[in-house]
């Protein structure tokens, strides 16, 4: 009897180690499995472009698209991504290869806006969708003035429109068989996705929807404003009329609810006794500036697309109502968020630039261009454009960071170096230099751009958060993307300045003056 119990110890005690063991072996080989950039992916697309003989044919099989919603499966979809993040800490970050500017864009190009992979990423660890990636950090994908990069650069821009629309497509799929948006779609099987939310609801799931739908219509030129004049053809009209035909219906009921969950109808701003997720869905905030103008810039591509009827002076009294709350006139910035804490500090946070791309406010109308000359003034006096733009604020606040983030990489949302961010800044000097004449802000630019390309050389990327040394920003349990495809907004960033460099009257500056 003693040997039997000793013989039953045993074994309780290895299926103990064993449990543990399968779990994360299983676990793992899920989340490899499920990755649609690992090279035995099982994932397959149900949406499809190509460019033939006959031009740009979809196909359009979404409706073979399963949605997994229950709790196991949203609990699986979490645990792979994040197991992602922290598995590719530590595995080799492949710098770029070449040794110039030119061929460091042209390898990112090649990796990230490859139309044979599933849709449009930022890059490395973050293998599912964020939607709103369409509509915020990569809202350049379909600027027609950017040549494109590599050796043939009229492939590069089918490439581009292909990966843009077949993106599109897989979102939108997905969301005309989902009950309600979410931030993230993740692959949980071979036709499968799991809608799941980092870190609440999502104030800018359906922007990045409608407004890469206005953008393959050519209802949005996908740059801040007219620098240079086009050197290729939109082919994605035909497809995106495709698409909103059948998608319609489902946009129009995500719409609905989207506008009876978020905003406040008397004060015409997002509600305050709610939390949202955006592009800065790390911190904690009470109807954040962003959350509003994305809002504000929701409603308007719904009336354009023709999706809802047009309400001119609906958008002017959001639009009212967000400057006159937000807009801090004693110190010269919007205010982060109606949080009392942001209220009580006075916060500032960098994502204001979203002001810019969303055409929210315009730096060469002559009423609203103060916004943007104090804002930059209040940059440079409290530094968080140096050593290099743009660090959402000059303070951490850590603790206004939701508990994981806190815990894996608190900087990520305070006083890190945003490269998206720090793009827009760029934009927004050299605007306001052309309409200004004032070569402080043209200078600045140019300075920035330059550091820029010092950082990409130095790391062989152009990569997604720095930190106040410009190394990746590194820490046990996160490291920056080295090769992000936000590199885009570079581009754009370069191109606009170059054009306003090469303006009659202008003084040539030698760096980046000359297209390569």
């Amino acid at each position: 009897m003693t040997s039997r119990r000793r013989v039953g110890r045993c074994g309780r005690t290895a299926l103990k180690l064993l449990l543990p063991l399968a779990f994360a072996l299983g676990s793992a080989a899920f989340t490899y499995a499920t990755n649609p950039f690992t090279r035995h992916s099982v994932v397959k697309k149900t949406f499809r472009a190509e460019f033939t003989e006959r031009g740009l044919v979809v196909s359009d099989r979404t409706a073979g698209l399963q949605l997994r919603q229950s709790l196991p499966y949203r609990a699986l979809a979490v645990y792979a991504t994040g197991l992602n993040i922290l598995a590719t800490r530590y595995v080799a970050s492949p710098r770029s290869t070449a040794r110039d500017i030119e061929g460091i864009v042209a390898d990112i190009h090649a990796l990230r806006f490859d139309p044979q992979g599933l849709l449009l990423i930022s890059g490395d660890h973050f293998s599912a969708l964020f939607v709103r990636n369409l509509g915020v950090f990569y809202y350049p994908m379909l600027d027609r003035s950017l040549p494109g990069a590599g050796p043939d650069l009229a492939q590069d821009w089918r490439d581009r429109q292909l990966v843009y629309l077949q993106t599109l497509g897989h979102a939108l799929g997905w969301a005309a068989q989902a009950r309600e948006l979410h931030t993230t779609v993740v692959t949980t099987g071979r036709r499968t996705v799991t809608g799941v939310n980092f870190y609440h609801r999502p104030s800018d799931t359906l922007y990045g929807m409608l407004y890469a739908l206005a953008a393959l219509l050519g209802q949005e030129p996908a740059r801040p404003a007219h620098y240079a004049e086009d050197v290729h053809a939109l082919e994605t009209v035909e497809a995106a009329q495709h698409l909103l035909r059948r998608y319609g219906p489902a946009l129009r009921r995500h719409y609905a609810d989207y506008l009876s969950g978020v905003l406040d109808h008397e004060g015409l701003l997002v509600r305050r006794d709610i939390r949202l997720s955006g592009a800065k869905d790390i911190t904690e905030r009470r109807s954040a500036f962003f959350d509003n103008v994305i809002c504000w810039k929701t409603q308007q591509l719904g009336m354009s697309l023709g999706l809802v009827p047009e309400d001119q002076a609906a958008l002017s009294g959001m639009k009212r109502a967000i400057l006159s709350t937000f807009w801090e006139d004693r110190s010269g910035h919007f205010l982060e968020d109606l949080s009392t804490e942001a209220d009580e500090g006075s916060y500032y946070s960098s994502d204001w630039l979203i002001v810019l791309a969303t055409g929210f406010l315009n730096p060469e109308d002559a009423a609203e261009r103060p916004y943007y000359e104090r804002c930059v003034e209040y940059i440079r006096s409290i530094g968080v454009a140096e050593p290099l733009p743009l660090r959402y604020h000059a303070d951490r606040r850590a603790h206004r960071q939701v508990p994981v983030v806190r815990l894996a990489v608190a900087s990520y949302g305070g006083d890190a170096v945003w490269s998206f961010w720090g793009m827009e800044y760029i934009k927004t000097l050299i605007l306001l230099h052309r309409s200004t004449g004032e070569a402080h802000y043209l200078d600045e630019a140019g300075r920035h751009l330059a550091a820029y390309e010092d950082a990409m050389l130095a790391h062989g990327g152009f990569p997604e958060v720095l930190d106040s040394r410009v190394e990746l920003l590194t820490t046990p349990l996160y490291r920056s993307i080295r090769q992000t495809g936000w590199v885009i907004g570079f581009e754009q960033a370069r191109e606009m300045y170059r054009a306003e460099v090469a303006r009659p009257g202008q003084v040539k500056i030698p760096a980046l003056a000359q297209a390569q």
